[in-house]
């Protein structure tokens, strides 16, 4: 049997491809296999450590690619178990080839002045992305398609950060907003078409003086909206992410991280599928090497990473090459 209204499977297959820290291509309708917006170990290892005074712009640039789905068992699949979920769904067997290009550059102002003894943070990340993505199954002919556009934007108001010599620790408070393009139903949203509240706190151990090695341990919990138009909330999520930095010298660093991404809450509303109480998940491990091309100034980290452990997700693949370039140096005395 052959279906004519492909956007619709299409679209319940693309939107678990994770593209990055805020993306998601999320042409779809209202589905089971909504995820949250925050992207484990996107960021550096230190990226929430305490910050000197000044104005700094961290340039995330992520290529994604994805081929494999695992199912609400954790097991591999060729076949999209869809009539799971939701009775009116067909089962698809399925070949998908998944890849997105995303360029998110942070743009971060630390002040001079303390808030309850902390150094005092806030900024924003506009994002943009590609996408293309090739499919075929046993009900659809087959088909490739590509997206562009600008995706849901991320603002941080309030970020305070606490320093000593061995520690430092980091709490925050952001938001998603649906900036991105979002239709119910449409085969070209770019946006998931809801607000994510994110909450966070990431603390650091400097084991030796200089801080040339850093431990860190970070908690994210996502507060989602209904989506735009629909009776359907996206479950909260929670994520939990460690990471070890080590500087071989005053210009190389070398780190290794992990993170783990839970719903936490079922999915709710009346337009929420029957799956709405299976939980999805997974973990990420990634490799990064970064130098100061400009010491203390400029610089350059490339990282790769990886996904595992997957429930009722694709499993994607990332390669990296981000930039920190730190624009304004402000003196704490001055």
């Amino acid at each position: 049997m052959k279906v004519k209204s492909l956007p619709t499977l299409f679209q319940l297959i693309l939107v678990s491809l994770l593209l990055s820290a805020s993306i998601k291509l999320s042409a779809q309708q209202v589905s089971p296999l909504q995820t949250g917006h925050y992207s484990t170990a996107f960021s550096g290892v230190r990226d929430m450590a305490k910050a000197d005074p000044g104005f700094f712009v961290i340039w995330y640039n992520q290529y994604t690619f994805s081929n494999t789905y695992y199912d609400r068992n954790g097991n591999k699949k060729s076949e999209l178990p869809l009539s799971d979920l939701d009775p009116s769904y067909p089962n698809v067997q399925f070949d998908v080839e998944l890849s997105g290009l995303a360029t998110a550059p942070a743009f971060f102002l630390a002040t001079k002045k303390k808030i309850l003894g902390a150094t005092y943070m806030a900024g924003f990340v506009p994002v943009y992305f590609w996408a293309n993505a090739s499919f075929s199954s046993n009900i659809t002919d087959p088909y490739s398609g590509k997206l562009n556009g600008i995706a849901d934007f991320y603002f941080a108001p309030v970020t305070l950060s606490w320093g000593t010599k061995k520690f430092d620790w980091t709490l925050a408070y952001g938001f998603t907003a649906p900036t991105g393009r979002y239709e119910t139903g449409a085969d070209d949203n770019i946006g998931l078409g809801f607000w994510t509240h994110q909450v966070q706190g990431f603390s650091y151990f400097y084991p030796v003086e200089d801080q040339s090695t850093a431990l860190m341990l970070g908690l994210t919990y996502e507060m989602n909206t209904k989506v735009s138009g629909e009776d359907y909330n996206p479950g909260n999520r929670l994520s939990l992410e460690w990471g070890i930095s080590q500087y071989l010298s005053e210009r190389l660093e070398v780190s290794f991280q992990g993170g783990h991404n839970w719903q936490v809450v079922d999915d709710k509303g009346a337009d929420a599928t029957v799956g709405q109480f299976i939980h999805d998940k997974k973990s990420t491990l990634a490799f990064a090497a970064g130098y100061w091309a400009w010491a203390g100034r400029l610089q350059v980290n490339a990282k790769y990473g990886f996904d595992f452990g997957m429930v009722q997700r694709f499993k994607t693949n990332m390669l990296m090459l981000n930039l920190t370039f730190v624009a304004a140096s402000f003196s704490e005395n001055g």
